[in-house]
């Protein structure tokens, strides 16, 4: 039986009203495809899938698209413009939403998504492919964060813990599907297969939307007729560009220039939507008062960290110990390994198990990353691959429940935007993880040199420095806990 009452979904919204003491519901994953919940789990499925293959085939394809059509001073923009895209398009759900209801919103990021893929199948040139690329990242970005946005309305109680991580295991499979994907169309020839493979996925997608969600807005009145805040997100456009800009930029001082620059513009971005009525993000955005404002905070450094290790274990395994790229791969499938079996472990969990996984997630991702400081500094290769297993097992064990209280203890109305602030804040903090890692190698050295040495010495210092984070993510957890707690989360922030 299909959702397909105005009522029904009503009544779904109305229950996140609640105290999150709901979230001990017990359920079971089957449940997750009862009561005609299934059709939602397929579409957040085919959502993840979609963008996760988009975002991982293509540095398999490009030395294949670059001997084709040319382009090659551009050989990063084609990655960098879709992740910026995915960025903006997951913090534009909100107010989208708002504007189109659910079911034209995630038609809308479909139909988008499907442009942005068949024009760059279609891509004459570099500049046309680059374009299509953005296109592609601000759906992907409509299409996970409105995947988020059904997490909150639809699922209750622990269901949300379980879909979300089936959600986060979906990666792992993209993980090992997207360089399949992409090498196997790169071996023939044919780089343009891979886009057009996205048809099998975004077919029954935009179908199951269009025909099955029902055709009701999320809000009502003024919130539903308010203009889209576009001085707000140009103001982050500029800054997520500024931060993507930092990633290419050579002179240590120019790269410093462009991170401070996008600090700014999107703390200004923050600082004038907490004031608005209509919001890209949820009230409390960053406050350490706040449940949702800590969980935010604790999704950046989450993106961050991983940010930095994946940019920078892969090179140094290769140079500094020879693994094969092969090797590397299912070295970097086990942190994803991790991840997943992590969030299926502690997915039912409630009340004091689930505070203690909670708390015990950042402190792993602290331990892993400190394992991975003295492996790169003692050259221990079974150190090294521990640690990045603990590391992905330390994200899996607290992100999807993380998610679910943070959903939970959402403002009456805001349950969407804060569940698509999830994806956003974590996107918001790879790109900035990338660029601060960049800035910090160069600083130890790393520069145009690729010997063993300068490399571990650069990768152990972006290591080091990404400690700290970490232990504010440990305190800042230990906090989002007490306060997320049923009676701590009905006082006012």
């Amino acid at each position: 039986m299909v959702l397909n009452a105005t009522t029904d979904n009503q009544n779904i919204l109305m229950s996140h009203a609640a105290p999150p003491a709901a979230d001990a519901t017990p359920s079971s994953y089957a449940d997750l495809f009862r009561d005609g919940r299934g059709l939602y789990s397929v579409l957040i499925i085919l959502g993840v899938i979609v963008h996760a293959l988009q975002v991982l085939v293509m540095a398999i394809i490009m030395p294949t698209v670059i001997a084709d059509i040319g382009g090659g001073a551009f050989y990063t923009w084609a990655s960098m413009l879709y992740a910026v895209g995915a960025i903006l398009g997951a913090a534009a759900v909100g107010p989208i939403w708002r504007k189109l209801g659910r079911r034209n919103g995630l038609a809308l990021a479909g139909c988008g998504f499907l442009v942005g893929a068949v024009a760059c199948a279609l891509a004459p040139d570099m500049g046309s492919l680059v374009a299509a690329r953005g296109i592609q990242g601000f759906a992907g970005g409509l299409v996970v964060g409105g995947s988020m946005d059904l997490v909150s309305a639809i699922f209750v109680g622990t269901q949300r813990a379980r879909i979300l991580s089936i959600y986060q295991s979906t990666w792992m499979v993209a993980q090992l599907l997207g360089p399949v994907v992409g090498g196997a169309f790169a071996e023939i020839g044919w780089w343009r297969g891979s886009f057009w493979t996205m048809l099998i996925f975004l077919a029954p997608f935009n179908l199951l939307v269009w025909l099955r969600i029902p055709k009701v807005s999320a809000l009502t009145g003024k919130a539903a007729t308010a203009t889209f805040p576009a001085g707000r997100f140009a103001l982050l456009t500029a800054g997520v560009f500024a931060i993507a800009a930092a990633g290419p930029a050579g002179d240590a001082l120019l790269r410093t220039g462009f991170i401070v620059s996008g600090v700014l513009l999107v703390w200004q971005t923050f600082r004038l939507d907490g004031k608005s009525p209509n919001r890209l993000y949820p009230s409390g955005l960053l406050s350490l008062r706040s449940p949702v404002g800590l969980a935010l905070w604790i999704v950046f450094v989450a993106g961050l960290t991983q940010s930095s290790i994946t940019l920078f274990l892969p090179l140094l395994l290769q140079v500094a110990y020879g693994v094969t790229p092969l090797l590397i791969s299912y070295l970097t499938i086990l942190i994803s390994a991790g991840w997943t079996v992590g969030g299926f472990l502690v997915a039912g969990w409630s009340g004091r198990r689930e505070d203690v996984t909670l708390q015990s997630g950042p402190l792993m991702m602290l331990i892993g990353v400190a394992g991975l400081v003295s492996g790169t500094l003692i050259l221990s290769l079974p150190l090294l691959t521990a640690a990045a297993c603990l590391l992905g097992l330390g994200i899996g064990i607290h992100h999807a429940n993380l998610s679910s209280r943070t959903i939970a203890c959402a403002l009456p109305g805001e349950e969407g935007i804060t569940a698509s602030s999830l994806a956003s804040l974590r996107s918001l903090g790879t790109a900035f993880g990338a660029a601060t890692s960049g800035l910090i190698a160069n600083m130890a050295g790393f520069g145009a040199a690729r010997d063993a040495v300068t490399v571990s010495h650069a990768a152990s210092m972006v290591f080091a420095v990404g400690l700290l984070p970490l232990v504010c993510a440990v305190f800042f957890m230990a906090r989002f806990v007490r306060k997320s707690r049923p009676a701590a989360a009905a006082l006012p922030a």
